[in-house]
């Protein structure tokens, strides 16, 4: 009994860390312009697809797929934010989340398009395994562990401490003071896309050697991740991180009763939580 506990736990851990790099990426676009951006979990997808695609070449080592995979996510985002959201950032709150779920539809569509349905695949970053509370943990699970907390700790410091962090926060907040200091919302739009895009892209190269990535994976992954941002509070990306390995525990330990409720454990959850609490556990 103790041993399957602890090895829910561990893989729930795992697997919460990349819901916690999706929360993350809905935190910078939501600090930055106040859009949820349900294309989020397309950004994964992409960044596993575009990796997995570039390395299956035989042309392309894996370190260098892995970041044209990150990079691809990014520029996604970039034209996202340049031909979706640009033109339609001062209409009424609701019509940029309805475009951004257009945008999801369009990407999965243009995914299997051009690099068709079947799953793309990569070899693990690093082979071997360790054990945690007696559990063999493979380096590549860890790995995604370690990169989502080097992901959260660097964005705290981005925000806090740097002049473009601090333009982009402040855009959130009043976008036309922010003009009024030299501060173009616009670029820091942009940047947030991009920045967001990048981060997703990440989880999905890290997530592609553990579970393969087709095209039409980015749906739930987004709608996890969203679940774990609206559960810490948005534009608390520390507590969407700590939601996002919660929701990933309780996901595995679901799976001890019954897997029917995996899948649907995440946003029974969010109702719960947010009858009580609507602005989150962090939120204010």
């Amino acid at each position: 009994m103790q041993a399957i506990a602890a090895i829910l736990f561990v893989k729930g851990v795992m697997v919460g860390s990349i819901y916690a790099l999706i929360s993350l990426g809905f935190n910078v676009i939501y600090q930055t312009t106040g859009v949820l951006n349900f294309a989020q979990g397309e950004f994964v997808m992409l960044g596993g697809v575009i990796a997995g695609w570039a390395y299956a070449t035989g042309s392309v080592p894996l370190i260098p797929a892995l970041l044209l995979g990150v990079g691809g996510a990014a520029v996604a985002g970039l034209l996202v934010d340049a031909i979706a959201i640009r033109p339609v950032r001062r209409a009424k709150p609701v019509i940029p989340v309805i475009v951004t779920v257009g945008v999801a539809i369009i990407l999965r569509s243009v995914t299997a398009l051009i690099w068709g349905t079947e799953p793309m695949h990569l070899p693990p970053l690093i082979r071997g395994s360790a054990k945690i509370l007696g559990v063999p943990v493979e380096y590549q699970n860890l790995c995604i562990l370690a990169t989502a907390a080097l992901c959260m700790a660097g964005l705290a410091l981005f925000f806090r401490y740097t002049a473009t962090g601090m333009a982009m926060r402040a855009c959130s907040e009043d976008p036309g003071a922010a003009r009024l200091c030299g501060v173009n919302p616009g670029r820091m739009s942009a940047y947030s896309f991009a920045l967001s895009a990048a981060l997703a892209g990440v989880g999905g190269v890290l997530l592609t050697p553990v579970v393969s990535m087709s095209f039409d994976r980015g749906t739930m992954l987004g709608l996890k991740g969203f679940a774990a941002a609206i559960l810490g509070g948005l534009g608390h990306p520390v507590a969407g991180v700590i939601c996002g390995i919660l929701l990933g525990i309780l996901e595995q330990f679901s799976t001890w009763f019954s897997s029917v409720y995996k899948e649907t454990l995440a946003f029974a959850v969010v109702v719960v939580v947010l009858l009580a609490r609507p602005m989150g556990l962090w939120g204010k």
